[in-house]
């Protein structure tokens, strides 16, 4: 049986409006508008939470294939976000450690020894902060493949010859 049929009976047999039934479920009327409608699928929680609220079981809705495959990608989608995220980190902490290495590498040449104690600070606290902000500042990023993101990439890679070539 489709999700959307399912929907729409059992939201005759609890006889709410939609509105009453989104706000219940912290939906927007819009979106149960459209599920019971076929044209959009709930996330996987959302599911959840209209086969708890209605009382049906999800093996009611296993035959519709649409659903099944749109869960299948959105399981995908998820554990590839989670294999880049790994990936993404251990990229950023070997490339902090190589930038570190060439920076160190650089000064420890021409210097005195407070200069040298004053890079290792500022490098320790450097990386740290790199560290951190990965994790805290995830939204901010330099997008390659946008158009503004391909030029402030290069600003910053010449900015970084110009400064340590």
């Amino acid at each position: 049986m489709k999700l959307s049929e399912v929907l729409v009976s059992e939201n005759k047999k609890v006889g709410k409006t939609q509105q009453n039934v989104a706000g219940d479920l912290f939906l927007t009327r819009q979106s149960l508008s459209n599920c019971e409608n076929g044209k959009n699928f709930p996330d996987i929680p959302t599911l959840i939470k209209l086969s708890n609220y209605y009382g049906f079981s999800l093996d009611t809705i296993k035959g519709d294939e649409y659903l099944i495959k749109q869960v299948k990608k959105d399981y995908e989608l998820i554990n590839l976000k989670k294999a880049n995220k790994k990936y993404s980190l251990t990229l950023t902490i070997l490339l902090v450690i190589i930038m570190l290495m060439a920076i160190s590498m650089s000064i420890f040449r021409f210097s005195t020894p407070v200069t040298k104690f004053l890079t290792i600070i500022l490098l320790i606290l450097s990386s740290v902060l790199i560290l951190l902000s990965y994790k805290f500042l995830k939204f901010i990023s330099i997008n390659p493949y946008h158009k503004s993101g391909k030029y402030i990439l290069i600003v910053l890679i010449i900015i970084s010859f110009t400064l340590f070539g």
